[in-house]
């Protein structure tokens, strides 16, 4: 008989389906243990992760820490650089102005007053851009910032957003001095 009259789909059964795929036994354990040995030529995993079997982990240990490669490594030490030198240059900052202030007679203020950013004032486009330039400078200058010191943003207009500083009030006000005003 001619086969142009069969149907295009196929008739499927749920005992075909359920056998799942033919492949031989131990297949399995072989690509784990051969993984295995691929971990440990390549330094991600140590003898000592295994007790026993080697294919069966203790439970008590931890997973290895995969060491940094690549740009992971060179993003991790170019931040620890770039701390190193921000601290340089704020001890710098501060032996320069504790040398200043010793000429001048002054004693050493923990928390100077007269702390005035150069980016309070400036105006961007945007409040990301103001955002992003305001956790530049304190990234740069975490050092010298005083503690109670605060930064904002101030929406002037559509498009033009200023970045203002103001330092926090931590000392109360006595009633002497309000009922005297």
């Amino acid at each position: 008989m001619n086969d142009q009259y069969k149907g295009v789909i196929k008739q499927s059964f749920a005992w075909w389906d359920a056998g799942g795929a033919d492949i031989p036994q131990g297949t399995h354990s072989m690509i784990t243990q051969k993984f295995k040995e691929w971990e440990k030529r390549r330094g991600f995993t140590t003898e000592s992760h295994f007790i026993g079997n080697p294919l069966k982990r203790n439970e008590n240990e931890l997973e290895p820490v995969k060491p940094l490669r690549g740009n992971a490594l060179r993003g991790k030490l170019a931040l620890e650089s770039k701390k190193r030198v921000l601290a340089a240059e704020a001890a710098k900052e501060r032996i320069k102005q504790a040398k200043k202030d010793g000429k001048k007679g002054l004693k050493k203020s923990e928390s100077p007053t007269n702390f005035a950013p150069e980016i309070v004032g400036k105006q961007f486009a945007s409040n990301n851009n103001a955002q992003r330039k305001i956790k530049q400078y304190i990234l740069k200058n975490h050092l010298i910032i005083p503690a109670d010191y605060e930064f904002g943003i101030n929406k002037i207009d559509w498009g033009c957003y200023e970045i203002t500083g103001i330092r926090k009030q931590t000392k109360q006000r006595s009633k002497k001095n309000e009922n005297s005003n």
